[in-house]
């Protein structure tokens, strides 16, 4: 018989499908589960979106994937976390819980006795993520900030972790996987726990484009074929897939206003001015050159800026 999947006090079992609101223990908090138990036993595959709640495409994308399967076709069991931050989602927020102005994918494994955002990470941590086998974390660029399709990868916890993960990116469409050696995210911390996983990134400034969602869709069919929790034939990839071990984040401690000089998905090369802040009376306060040849994956689209900002440009090395 396969696994029994536990939920905020729910027991999924196996052939069951579960889906409904759950309130995260200890908050008054709530957020939507789908958990699909199949009869066979095999991998459990978790999928997250939205923890971010300005980062859409995901979010519509599970709920696609949610309604649609059925125990009979899984092998194992998928746990769809469809939209972590919910409230944030419908509170319009950009990448905090509202109620506290925290980012729940940072500060992980959270605490059960803190703040809201780490009562949630700590649920995320010691009850939802160890049932898994293999993550899947999707994101966007945030309100004001345009990306071109990327995928990170966990790139600081072995040889073996890494290989499965880019096995995994492979069958994705996105066509560059970033090394990544974060640890206290979503995603990271799970690799950290030994589980692997990828957190995938399509579409950005706030927008919901319908060829986006279908691109996550066809990437989340095709990783629950590659994980073993799904039979069929998969998308074909129509992009190859570029690894970078070097990536450049560019921040400021300056608050003015930004004039970016960069474009997404393309190449700039060393020296090249890639944008400067400046304040109200167009006096310049800083300016910001690439440190080497890269590739702009994605940069702040917003016009200001304050101290502390950590993603102004994010560029690839080549």
């Amino acid at each position: 018989m396969g696994k029994h999947i536990q939920v905020c006090g729910h027991e999924v079992l196996p052939g069951q499908k579960f889906q409904q609101m759950v309130t995260i223990p200890g908050t008054t908090f709530q957020t939507p589960v789908t958990i699909v138990n199949g009869i066979v036993p095999g991998k459990t595959l978790y999928i997250a979106a939205g923890i971010h709640p300005g980062e859409y495409p995901g979010v519509a994308a599970l709920t696609q994937v949610a309604a649609q399967l059925e125990p009979a076709q899984v092998t194992g069991a998928v746990i769809l976390l469809q939209c972590v931050n919910y409230e944030g989602m419908l509170a319009m927020t950009d990448a905090v819980v509202p109620e506290d102005g925290e980012n729940l994918n940072r500060g992980f494994p959270g605490d059960a006795d803190g703040t809201l955002s780490d009562r949630i990470r700590a649920w995320l941590a010691a009850e939802m993520l160890p049932q898994a086998d293999f993550v899947i974390d999707l994101h966007s660029g945030g309100a004001y900030e345009p990306l071109t399709p990327c995928l990170f990868f966990p790139a600081g916890n072995g040889e073996t972790m890494r290989e499965t993960a880019l096995a995994a990116a492979q069958v994705t469409d996105i066509p560059y996987a970033i090394a990544s050696y974060a640890t206290d995210g979503h995603y990271s911390w799970a690799a950290k726990q030994g589980i692997p996983g990828l957190l995938l990134e399509r579409s950005g400034d706030g927008q919901c484009p319908p060829e986006q969602v279908q691109a996550y869709i066809r990437d989340v069919h095709n990783l629950m074929i590659h994980i073993g929790v799904l039979q069929g034939e998969m998308y074909p990839r129509t992009v190859p897939l570029q690894v970078f071990e070097k990536t450049t984040y560019v921040g400021t401690d300056i608050s003015g206003f930004w004039y970016p000089e960069v474009c997404i998905d393309t190449v700039i090369r060393k020296g090249d001015r890639i944008g400067t802040i400046k304040d109200i009376f167009g006096n310049v306060l800083a300016e910001y050159f690439a440190e080497h040849d890269g590739l702009v994956f994605y940069h702040a689209g917003g016009h200001v800026v304050r101290g502390g900002f950590s993603n102004l440009v994010a560029y690839g090395a080549i």
